[in-house]
Formats: structure tokens, C-alpha cells, sequence
């Protein structure tokens, strides 16, 4: 379901929302993808099959929420050790362009080499864009960040995803894949928006572990008063003007024009 995701959500911005281009619905699927995969691959353990009774208790009791996330996340640190193996073998399966080679396959048992080429490109962008995957990396960098202190080998198994995918990525979208939209750098901040969930949720989930498990409240109270922090800090980070110049520093940043020297003369009107 979380892989067809990307598919019903680009269905439904452009049936029901106006976009203006297509790199603004990668922005838009970036954020709805990401939140999606936030409760059902990063607190799906606490979420379990019962969606309602999950959000019905935050409701009723919104201070069990440490209590919850502490009881059932910690015994999941395996099943995550092993996603993120398996998300290594899905950049191996990326870098061979399976799908766009199956596709090329496929329409050349009945068409000329330029035509099917032409029909198999370009990869699928509802799984394969800019926004999908910005969404995607999110979620594993959640992971290392979130399970990485229960079980400190999913840190080096996310340092190690990111590298061959560094490797892989860095590959198919220079070389062989289509030229993809970047709007200036929208993915990019958004994908750092995004780390401030995954902290609220890493915040939340060591002060209920230290609360359940240390001798005493003292380290749960400690570890419960970086929360604030991050919200503080994710207000900052927010305010940051990184679209638009202010126009009170555009005079500090322009630069005095050069003086002109000498006089130019279109060549074909120079005499012979």
C-alpha cells in the first residue's frame, strides 16, 4: 500500500487541486508522502492495525503517548535493522532501471528501437520524482535518528544506505535518468522540516523509556525538557527567508556597477 501511495495522491492533486507545474506536485506528494510513512513505517508498531483507537487515546489521554511509544517501539529495533537492509537492495534494483528496461522490452517485440525507447521513458514519476524519493530518504534518516540510540547498529546500517545511495542516485539522476525539476531548493528545506518530527518523536520516545526504566523520574525529566527545544527550534528554522531576499539587505548585496571602458562596435560594421 505504501508503495502504490504516490500513485493515489498524484491522482488525486490533479483531479481535485490546481498545480502549476509538475514539480509542484512532487513538493506537494514530499509532504503528504512523508506524513503517510511517518505513522505506518516509523510508529507503526504503535499505531499496530487500529488507527482510530490510537488517535482516540492520544485524545483522551494525550500524556500516555510516552508511555505508549515506550512500551512497543523498543521491540521493534530488529524489524527496522532488517527495512533498512532491504531498502539497500531497492537502490541495487533502482540502479538497473528494471522497470524502464521491461517496459523497452515489451514494446520492442512490436515496435522499431527509437520508438520503444521513447515509450519506456521516462521512469514513473509518481515513485520514482523528486518528491517521492526526497519523502522516502526522510523516512530512513527517521529511522536512524528515532531507533538509532535503542539499537545503535541501525545507525551504521543508515549511514551505509546513504552511502550507496549516494552512490546510486547520484548516478541515475545525472546520467541516466530524465532532467528532474528542483524549484530552487524546495525539496531540500522541506526534507529538513522533516527532521523535526522525527526528533519530536525521538524526544518523546527516550523520555517515556527513561521514565519506564531508569530508577527515577530524574532522567526522564531531563530528557522531557529537550522537547521544547526542538519546537523552538523548528519556529527558527522556519523563519529563515531562504525564497526571498529582504529588501532591507538588497542594498548591502548589490554591487556598484563596473565603469564602462571604451566603445563597443558590432563587427560587421567595422570598415574593411
Amino acid at each position: 500500500m505504501v508503495a502504490f501511495l504516490p500513485t493515489f495522491l498524484i491522482l488525486i492533486f490533479k483531479s481535485f487541486f490546481t498545480c502549476r507545474a509538475e514539480a509542484l506536485q512532487q513538493h506537494k506528494l514530499q509532504a503528504w508522502y512523508f506524513w503517510f510513512q511517518v505513522l505506518f513505517v516509523i510508529l507503526a508498531t504503535a499505531v499496530g492495525q487500529n488507527f482510530q483507537g490510537f488517535v482516540g487515546t492520544l485524545i483522551n489521554d494525550p500524556m500516555s503517548i510516552f508511555s505508549m511509544l515506550a512500551s512497543t517501539m523498543p521491540f521493534a529495533t530488529h524489524y527496522y535493522m532488517t527495512f533498512l537492509l532491504t531498502q539497500v537492495m531497492t537502490h541495487g534494483l533502482n540502479i538497473t532501471r528494471y522497470i524502464t528496461f521491461a517496459k523497452f522490452q515489451s514494446f520492442s517485440r512490436f515496435l522499431d528501437e527509437k520508438e520503444a525507447k521513447a515509450l519506456a521513458e521516462p521512469e514513473d514519476q509518481d515513485f520514482y520524482g523528486m518528491g517521492s524519493r526526497s519523502a522516502q530518504w526522510s523516512i530512513i534518516l527517521g529511522i536512524g535518528l528515532v531507533y538509532g540510540t535503542l539499537s545503535p547498529p541501525i545507525t551504521l546500517l543508515c549511514g551505509v544506505n546513504f552511502f550507496i545511495a549516494r552512490v546510486v542516485y547520484g548516478y541515475l539522476m545525472v546520467f541516466a535518468e530524465t532532467r528532474k525539476a528542483d524549484t530552487g531548493g524546495a525539496f531540500y528545506v522541506t526534507q529538513l522540516v522533516h527532521l523535526f518530527p522525527t526528533l519530536i518523536i525521538y524526544t518523546v520516545l527516550m523520555s517515556g523509556v527513561l521514565f519506564q526504566r531508569a530508577a527515577n523520574f530524574g532522567p526522564g525529566i531531563i530528557a522531557v525538557l529537550s522537547l521544547p527545544w526542538v519546537l523552538i527550534s523548528l519556529h527558527k528554522f522556519k523563519s529563515f527567508t531562504w525564497e526571498r531576499l529582504p529588501m532591507l539587505e538588497l542594498p548591502d548585496k548589490t554591487t556598484k556597477p563596473r565603469e564602462s571602458v571604451g566603445v563597443y562596435v558590432q563587427p560587421e560594421m567595422l570598415e574593411a
